[in-house]
């Protein structure tokens, strides 16, 4: 990989030349509007939070080619006291640089201090996805969210806080030097063989609830909209139908089924704006209510029937939707959509914070 170094350039490598150095790794942007938005989101949080935690920031960013690392970046990996991984792409939906990648593991194998963003919501390759990673919205009121968080990782990781892959590494080449050093009859050769299958166990488990978080973990309309620029165009059309920025907040944060994903990612522009029309116009109440909403798909009528069933009479106390979907192992903005079904076809009012409306009228 060629690496272009942006500022601080340094090529001592002495570890000593680099006491309080914090080398940041990120990406270095396709285009003059990536590299623009890279070196924005470096200069206004990862500059100053790094200066903040007491370190001197040294920039070194990835392009997108292939190829080896240089030897400065090398020695900032090896040397430098902190280093901060940023996995983050302009949007969340994007995977992480490559070359990034490949410099975190080379800090990882080296086993020192390091701490790694990436955006809120942004899916991140398994080997990663069970560390502790700075994981927040990068809009414009998330800006101080992001440094207050970027200095209290690097105060932890300078207390060894901090993953380190290879020591797992090392305590399984140890148990097993034990176990082949030891006779067969001995008490101690069997305890080291209980550790390293209860260690197979727990691997295995821990496989299992990744996987079933990762399913669990529906993408939502924020993910879909191609990119931020296409998010803040859409916004202002919003506005000018009537649309209020907290019901903005909850359309971008409306989960999907994988199959509506694929569907309005090839949405354009003109799509979307028919969408936001047409769900402003027939769930506005819903929105600025707090109650979640779906785009409109089929009901099954036993469940129907079922939330019918257990629905006490009006007015419903507050979280009673939660109460049912637990009952019915359902998720609660999935019992919501349900409720608000029986609502429009008559059999309940309409309810907002405790108050019917007869009808649907309010």
């Amino acid at each position: 990989m060629a690496a272009t170094t942006l500022e601080h350039k340094e090529t001592e490598s002495k570890p000593g030349k680099h006491d309080r150095h914090c080398f940041i790794v990120m990406p270095f942007g396709r285009g003059s509007s990536e590299q623009k938005w890279f070196r924005g989101w470096y200069e206004v949080v990862i500059k100053p939070a790094v200066q903040a935690a007491g370190y001197e920031p040294k920039l070194a960013a990835a392009e997108e080619q292939p190829g080896a690392i240089n030897d400065e970046i090398r020695t900032h990996l090896a040397f430098d006291q902190m280093v901060v991984v940023d996995l983050g792409g302009t949007a969340p939906e994007e995977e992480p640089n490559p070359n990034v990648m490949y410099e975190l593991g080379i800090r990882h194998a080296l086993g020192l201090p390091l701490v790694i963003m990436a955006w809120k919501g942004q899916r991140l390759p398994f080997d990663v996805s069970n560390q502790r990673v700075i994981q927040e919205d990068r809009e414009l009121v998330d800006l101080e969210t992001n440094r207050k968080r970027l200095i209290a990782f690097i105060h932890a990781a300078e207390q060894g806080k901090y993953y380190r892959p290879m020591d797992a590494v090392g305590r399984l080449a140890t148990i097993q030097a034990a176990s082949e050093a030891l006779g067969e009859d001995s008490l101690l050769r069997v305890l080291v063989q209980e550790i390293q299958d209860m260690k197979s166990i727990i691997d295995q488990v821990s496989v299992v609830r990744d996987g079933r978080r990762r399913r669990e973990k529906a993408p939502t309309i924020k993910n879909v909209i191609a990119g931020k620029v296409f998010r803040k165009s859409l916004y202002p059309y919003f506005e000018s139908i009537g649309g209020e920025s907290t019901a903005w907040a909850r359309i971008l944060r409306t989960a999907l089924s994988d199959e509506q994903a694929i569907e309005m990612k090839s949405w354009k522009e003109e799509d979307w704006r028919n969408y936001l029309a047409t769900i402003w116009q027939e769930q506005k109440y819903e929105l600025l209510s707090g109650v979640s909403t779906q785009i409109s798909i089929e009901l099954d009528e036993d469940i129907l029937n079922a939330v019918k069933e257990m629905l006490p009479a009006q007015p419903w106390p507050q979280g009673v939707h939660r109460e049912i979907a637990d009952k019915l192992d359902m998720t609660s903005t999935q019992i919501s959509k349900y409720i608000q079904a029986l609502i429009r076809r008559g059999d309940f009012m309409d309810q907002v914070n405790g108050e019917l409306f007869p009808g649907g009228s309010r």
